[in-house]
């Protein structure tokens, strides 16, 4: 016969459990409305976002929002892994980070050079629509700038909504690269004019 102690025990064990919503709060980035401040895009992590055709185990860690100076050789961006992997002028890997780039192939292919930067731009269409930190690498099929830069966000009377962008997942974008905004504005801070940016499909 187990003693009242042990039938205690075995009880406060069992009922000790860790809700399974908590366990993975890993997601894409997404956004919502911020109607307290004007000067911030807020970035919510949300795990609404479809999951990736290719397998997260197939694909390479992304780093944490960089700080700090560097000394940035060239960046690759891989198409179908939405990474940008960032390299220095040794070719070292000093960071591998999110994006989301043009839907219907429309981020270019190629090898370019960085040619202008811009702390604030707007979306010619819509100025309404903007984003931060635009590094500007090459041109699209319409003769846009392309480049990368912060998760783009529309201004509203009771303040900025930033869209809602599958970082990591999946393209979103008009052709360029969309990014976490401390990424966005690292690269701006560290990409000198004539830094190489290759955009490739695959690894392969």
């Amino acid at each position: 016969m187990k003693s009242p102690i042990r039938i205690a025990l075995t009880v406060l064990v069992t009922c000790v459990l860790v809700p399974t919503s908590l366990v993975n709060a890993e997601g894409t980035d997404t956004t919502t409305p911020d109607t307290t401040a004007s000067t911030t895009v807020p970035e919510i992590v949300s795990t609404t976002v479809p999951a990736p055709t290719t397998t997260t185990s197939t694909l390479p860690r992304v780093s944490n929002p960089q700080r700090g100076k560097a000394s940035i050789g060239f960046t690759r961006i891989v198409l179908d892994e939405q990474r940008v992997y960032v390299y220095n002028h040794r070719k070292r890997l000093i960071a591998t980070l999110p994006a989301s780039t043009g839907v219907d192939d429309q981020t270019p292919v190629g090898t370019f050079k960085v040619f202008s930067q811009s702390a604030q731009a707007f979306y010619t269409p819509n100025p309404n629509e903007r984003m931060r930190w635009m590094t500007r690498f090459t041109k699209g099929r319409e003769g846009g700038n392309i480049g990368f830069h912060g998760i783009p966000y529309k201004v509203t009377k009771t303040g900025e909504i930033p869209f809602p962008t599958p970082l990591g997942v999946a393209p979103s974008s008009h052709g360029c690269i969309r990014m976490r905004v401390a990424d966005a504005k690292w690269l701006f801070h560290n990409m000198k004019i004539g830094t190489v940016v290759s955009v490739v499909r695959s690894r392969g």
